[in-house]
């Protein structure tokens, strides 16, 4: 039975009885019926959001209708009782068309089922052809179904990384991952996904972040029948294009293998499962400069093994209780085991390799109850259960050599970490004719209980690498006391939102969203939200010229469980760093006597911090392009304040501290101990221009473009990122280090003799990136001080001419200091191609033929699919640089050192060939 029902509101009940409310129109007037059912395709599995038209006939000629089924495939609508005409329309599958007889007072079901299998080689573009103003159905968003889902890479870690980047390529907001409805999962594997949508209503108050970087993904589910597909694909080195920045590198490759199947449980019930191994032998690549056996500086370029393998299994089960009310439970296990981990970061030695083992553990329960025909309520419920065991491959001190190497032991050492996070998420939908009311409830809470040794070995920093040859360090660290904290914190959030179908073409959006988090000093967040859209028509037309959008929401952030853990475990009491300046006798380990000397360097929340937001709005111009697509054209704003981030709030006063006399400067809280803290006082501004069209060119083309430009300004980049000047947050306001533009292309093109040839382009302008001198200048103990512009040298100064322009290292008197992310990286281009073709076989069914047809009956189509596929990433095998080194005084200054490779799960390629087999049946 329904384990929603006794969570809606007692107040939303009592609304809902009174005269002229829903639960009073729920009662069907004698003369209406009700029709309902589900829609599934031809598998048997359940299709949401499908679209059903009712036409009447006869008696009812001239009433329409049209209903969107739910994300169970169920659909439910009261009509005037006589005879229907249904037509359901889903992207990838052929219309169906059925007739329906309603009765008076009655309840007739219907279900349908796509009688057409998909086209697999033709890519249909689910263009909205109506003219709906409803939020959800806006024009900007990108829908990927079916055979829309080819264009991705076959390879799921590379699926996962397009996916993120195409979400977030639109904007500064991280992509919000929701997995049938559920937040902070994992995106699953390609093959068991039914659909994906971004953005589907920006401004939404049933959702924390604004819905540009929603990414909204529902799982397949079973059906009536027994099918089942099977993959094995593979990667050889022999195969692919070098890494450019590396030499002879030891083997590798890469396999997988797995499958899925599905199908009926009883008449009401089916399943589906799916299990996957992969292995890949990986090496990384490594580039740094070291001392050889003289003491003298060279360089180093070699590629470390690192396999890892994943081992993933996922199983759902559907049941339909009553025809208005249905649950789903979808179970999923992912292990991955890593060996050689943490080499891809630039400077990297092999001494600080760490192995890992992690397990996660997703349980999800949705319930859909519809009580009538004008209301409907959903109730979600997970828990997400992750393991993490870490070891350092070395205990040694840590070496950071600035711009040149880092060395010695994995700072983070042993980790040993379990999560725990429940959510709960009730929902009610009523329908009251122009009034859609949506109202909500959501429950979050995540256990943490963590035991860490990073900085347990210590950590020397040296500012060159001749400093490191003549062992003059400028600074040691180490952590002592207990290992283990446990955290426990909460958020909750409640919604009530109102889509108001003002007239024909006018639909206006009205929410209130509250939120509240525990653990930190905000506990109450009001985040209005309003938008609404417009469908301009030339006189008499029946469809729009253009529509019209926009919106503006205040939207808040959660602050990160880690950062809460950070300032338990670091609170001076239960774990204690000690910094020690410019310390003698390396490479032996400083006295302990000289840590009681130096107070321990504690972190803590502000007193005074708050949930960081940002005012969100904007406008769109949407086209519809009949048969052939949509266009739209978006500008947004984001004005962000509250923004989080760290400071050094003990760090000596700017003018007081000789960098030549580590123990100088003044303190404002006296004494010389560093108080890190997590505060809540930076800005961010932000204009956003992107254009999104979806294209179906006929019958053998379609494609899907996404451009953006966007102008990013803050003076904090997230919480965990030091100010390089604690009294002065806007010295470090300037562009993020993020690309200005982009560009996203991708479609399918269908050949001759059933070829199918898909592609996933990328392009996008140079990420900047920071500079710095490698020496800690006002004595905060963070190493992220910027040099100036050599415009008045003196004796004292350290000028470095560059191609970026001339820095002084040692900033004198009128000298500016040069913007934050004054660097810029070069442009990056992808272009990843794949090629297929799948041959029906299999025994043909029985001829059949008609009595008094003369004509030759149609042959049988075979019952099974045999698939082939070859997927090339990077196919012109285009050098992309990674970002270059900002250490002035690394000898890799402005030079990259390894490949920006960020959709590819392989660093040791600059292209990689897979190629993949597959049977379906």
């Amino acid at each position: 039975m329904s384990f929603c029902r006794w969570a809606l509101c007692l107040p939303c009940i009592a609304w809902l009885v009174l005269p002229g409310g829903a639960a009073a129109h729920a009662q069907s007037p004698p003369e209406l019926g009700v029709l309902t059912g589900v829609v599934a395709d031809p598998s048997g599995a359940k299709v949401p959001h499908a679209r059903l038209h009712l036409a009447g006939t006869a008696e009812t000629a001239g009433i329409l209708h049209d209903v969107l089924t739910d994300g169970s495939g169920r659909y439910t609508v009261e009509l005037p009782a006589g005879a229907y005409t249904v037509t359901v329309q889903f992207a990838g599958f052929r219309d169906y068309v059925a007739t329906a007889q309603i009765a008076m007072g009655m309840q007739t079901r219907l279900d349908l089922a796509f009688n057409t299998a998909i086209h697999v080689e033709e890519l249909t573009i689910p263009a909205n052809s109506s003219a709906s103003t409803a939020a959800a159905d806006n024009a900007s968003a990108l829908v990927f179904r079916g055979a829309e889902l080819e264009s991705f890479s076959e390879d799921d870690a590379t699926f996962q990384k397009e996916l993120l980047a195409l979400a977030g390529g639109g904007g500064p907001q991280a992509p919000q991952i929701f997995v049938n409805g559920f937040s902070g999962g994992q995106i699953p594997p390609k093959s068991t996904i039914l659909s994906i949508r971004i953005n589907r209503n920006p401004y939404s108050a049933a959702y924390q972040d604004v819905g540009n970087a929603r990414v909204e993904i529902t799982t397949r589910a079973g059906g009536d029948n027994l099918h089942g597909y099977f993959q094995v694909a593979g990667n050889d080195n022999a195969w692919n294009a070098r890494n450019p920045y590396t030499g002879a590198q030891p083997p590798y490759y890469t396999l997988d293998a797995g499958g899925n199947l599905s199908g009926p449980l009883d008449r009401r019930s089916s399943f589906f499962v799916y299990g996957d191994r992969n292995l890949q032998q990986f090496n990384s690549v490594i580039n740094a400069q070291v001392l050889n056996q003289q003491n003298a500086p060279v360089e180093l370029s070699q590629s470390v093994p690192s396999p890892q393998t994943t081992l993933t299994w996922n199983a759902r089960a559907d049941r339909q209780f009553t025809a208005t009310n249905s649950l789903f439970v979808r179970y999923e296990f992912i292990q991955v085991a890593l060996s050689n981990a943490g080499l891809g970061v630039a400077l990297t030695l092999p001494s600080q390799a760490y192995n890992t083992g992690n397990s996660t553990q997703t349980l999800q329960l949705a319930d859909t109850q519809a009580f009538s025909p004008h209301l409907a309520s959903e109730s979600h419920l997970q828990y997400i259960r992750t393991r993490v065991r870490q070891d350092a491959v070395s205990n040694a001190p840590t070496l950071l050599v600035e711009g040149s190497f880092n060395g010695g032991g994995n700072p983070a050492q042993s980790v040993r970490d379990n999560q725990d996070r429940y959510e709960f998420e009730q929902t009610l939908a009523v329908d009251r004719g122009a009034h859609y009311l949506n109202f909500g409830v959501r429950y979050r809470l995540q256990r943490d209980a963590n035991l860490s040794t990073a900085n347990y070995n210590g950590q020397f920093v040296f500012p060159t690498l001749a400093a490191f040859a003549a062992q003059q360090s400028s600074q040691f660290s180490i952590t002592t006391g207990a290992p283990g904290a446990v955290i426990l914190t909460g958020d909750l959030a409640a919604y009530a939102e109102d889509e108001w179908k003002v007239a024909k073409n006018v639909t206006l959006d009205l929410g209130l969203r509250l939120e509240s988090q525990s653990a930190i000093p905000d506990h109450l967040d009001t985040a209005p939200r309003i938008g609404g859209a417009w469908a301009l028509y030339r006189h008499n037309a029946k469809s729009p010229t253009v529509q019209l959008r926009g919106g503006l929401g205040l939207f808040y952030d959660r602050f990160s469980a880690a950062n809460l853990l950070t300032a338990v475990r670091q609170n001076g009491i239960s774990q204690q760093t000690f910094t020690v300046n410019n310390p003698t006798g390396y490479p032996q380990l400083p006295a302990t006597g000289s840590y009681s000397a130096t107070p321990p360097t504690i972190y803590r929340i502000s007193p005074g911090l708050r949930s960081q937001y940002g005012w969100i709005g904007g406008i769109a111009l949407e086209k519809f392009l009949g048969k052939f697509g949509t266009v739209s054209a978006n500008y947004q704003f984001i004005r962000g304040l509250h923004q989080w981030g760290s400071t050094n709030i003990n760090a000596p006063l700017p003018g007081t501290y000789n960098p030549s006399a580590p123990s100088s400067g003044i303190r404002p809280l006296g004494g010389s101990q560093n108080i890190y803290q997590f505060d809540s006082e930076g800005i961010q501004k932000t204009q956003l221009l992107y254009f999104n069209t979806r294209l179906n060119l006929g019958t053998r083309v379609s494609a899907f473009l996404s451009y953006s430009i966007i102008h990013n300004d803050e003076d904090v980049t997230n919480a965990t990122t030091f100010a390089s000047n604690s009294y002065n947050l806007s010295a470090d306001y300037g562009r993020v280090a993020q690309p200005s533009q982009q560009l996203f292309l991708g479609g399918t093109v269908k050949l001759p003799l059933k070829v199918s040839v898909d592609l996933f382009a990328n392009t996008q302008s140079g990420v900047p990136f920071n500079i710095t001198t490698g020496t800690d200048l006002n004595g905060d103990t963070i190493f992220n001080d910027r040099p100036a512009f050599a415009t008045a040298p003196s004796a004292n100064s350290v000028v470095y001419k560059t191609r970026f322009g001339s820095f002084d290292a040692n900033p004198q008197p009128g000298e500016t200091v040069i913007p934050i992310n004054y660097g810029n990286s070069p442009a990056f281009e992808l272009l990843q191609l794949s090629v297929r073709r799948r041959f029906a076989v299999g025994p043909r069914a029985a001829l059949s033929a008609q009595p008094g047809d003369k004509s030759p009956p149609a042959l049988p189509t075979r019952p099974w699919q045999l698939g082939f596929a070859m997927e090339a990433a990077n196919i012109l095998n285009h050098n992309n640089p990674g970002l270059p080194v900002g250490v002035l005084s690394s000898p890799f200054f402005g030079k990259s050192i390894n490949l920006a490779n960020p959709f590819s799960s392989n660093p040791a390629a600059n292209r990689a060939i897979t190629l993949r087999t597959s049977f379906t049946f």
